[in-house]
C-alpha cells in the first residue's frame, strides 16, 4: 500500500488544479472550497483519491492560490497546489 501511495504522490506533484467558485468583486467567494471539489476535479485527470485525506494549509475564502494536503499513507503525504478562480 505504501508503494501505491509514493508512486500516487510522484505522479500528484506535477498536478495543479483550477476550481471555479462564485465570488463578488472584492473576490471573496460565496460559500467555500471543500475537500469534495478537490476530489472531483483530482478525479477528472485521472487520480482518485479520498476526500477524507484531503486537506487545506488555510481555508480558501478568497479568489487565489492555495496548497491541497493530501494524505495517501500515513507516512506518505503530498501537497497539491490549486487556484481558486472566480465563475
Amino acid at each position: 500500500i505504501k508503494k501505491d501511495a509514493t508512486a500516487l504522490a510522484a505522479k500528484l506533484e506535477t498536478v495543479t488544479l483550477s476550481i471555479g467558485a462564485k465570488a463578488g468583486e472584492s473576490g471573496k467567494i460565496f460559500g467555500k472550497v471543500n475537500s469534495i471539489q478537490i476530489a472531483d476535479a483530482l478525479k477528472a485527470q485521472g487520480f482518485d483519491v479520498d476526500r477524507r485525506r484531503i486537506t487545506f494549509e488555510t481555508e480558501p475564502k478568497t479568489v487565489g492560490e492555495y496548497l491541497a494536503n493530501l494524505n495517501l499513507h500515513k507516512e506518505v503525504k503530498v501537497q497539491v497546489p490549486f487556484e481558486v478562480v472566480a465563475e
